[in-house]
């Protein structure tokens, strides 16, 4: 029997459950919605931390000023629809082996409308929709991504006899930067700094979102270690208050070559005794810990 109720519900599944003897399908009320529609915008690393006002070209459907989306010339209008009475749906009786069932689809005729257009308007040809272009300015907030989705309520195509519009949504994607990358709301670069900056510290100025800022690069610093900026990151989507962090990792550059004075200076740092040959004693510290395996 399980075998028989599968086949019998695979078999119906294209029939909406409508069978011989079984209600009509009940007809939407009001008029359809519009399409929804697609828009790709493309903005700067920036643009996507702090938020812009970008303005924006789009071409939609809108309802026909000359017959208010009717479709039909003035002091006419549309009539009933002679395929299926003004029902918007036909039925259509089809045998089978289990016995002879109804389907019920929309009128192929008046589109379900249940009318049609005997004298069209000249202006939208009995469509009741005209292709309209028009500028749009579209607020970005602060903290967006790459993939952000915006929706622009009514913004879509209008709907077919003056129906609502559908929305239009705006799908984000953000420009690399030269030198700044994003991890959520954390940015990250990275600095190179000589020896001697790493040795023996500096402030140096580096780039941000919010400028050129001032940071102190401790004496000591290792290769590879991360300096952090608070509160120079991305604003959080939905609360601009609260930003993270901007995270900087140290490159030390180490000179291809040396002039003899500063060979010599740092030789001498380094402990070596170039002049008898002799190979120093490991050292420790700073400056052991550079130099001590020369």
């Amino acid at each position: 029997m399980g075998g028989f109720a599968d086949l019998f519900e695979t078999f119906f599944s294209g029939f909406g459950g409508a069978a011989a003897g079984g209600g009509q399908q009940r007809r939407r009320s009001g008029p359809r919605q519009g399409d929804d529609l697609r828009l790709d915008l493309s903005i700067d690393f920036r643009e996507a931390v702090f938020g812009v006002e970008k303005e924006v070209q789009l071409r939609h459907l809108e309802t026909c000023g000359t017959c208010k989306g009717l479709g039909a010339k003035e002091g006419s209008g549309p009539t009933t629809c002679g395929t299926c009475s003004g029902a918007g749906q036909v039925r259509r009786a089809t045998r089978t082996p289990f016995g002879s069932f109804t389907q019920v689809a929309p009128c192929p005729t008046c589109e379900g409308s249940g009318q049609v257009i005997a004298d069209p308007c000249g202006t939208c040809n009995g469509a009741g929709l005209q292709q309209v272009s028009k500028t749009l300015r579209i607020n970005i907030p602060a903290g967006v991504d790459s993939g952000s989705r915006l929706r622009v309520s009514s913004e879509g195509n209008a709907g077919p006899r003056g129906g609502p519009p559908g929305d239009l949504y705006v799908f984000l994607g953000v420009k690399s930067h030269p030198t700044l990358r994003r991890d959520g709301i954390t940015i990250l670069s990275e600095i190179p700094l000589s020896y001697l900056q790493a040795i023996l510290g500096d402030t140096i100025e580096v780039e941000t979102v919010d400028g050129p800022e001032p940071l102190e690069i401790p004496p000591g610093t290792q290769p590879a270690t991360m300096l952090t900026l608070k509160n120079k990151g991305v604003p959080r989507l939905g609360n601009p208050v609260a930003r993270g962090n901007h995270q900087f990792t140290i490159k030390v550059q180490l000179p291809t070559r040396l002039s003899g004075d500063e060979r010599q200076l740092l030789e001498q740092l380094a402990g070596h005794h170039s002049s008898k040959g002799q190979r120093p004693p490991h050292k420790s510290g700073l400056f052991g810990g550079l130099f001590g395996k020369g």
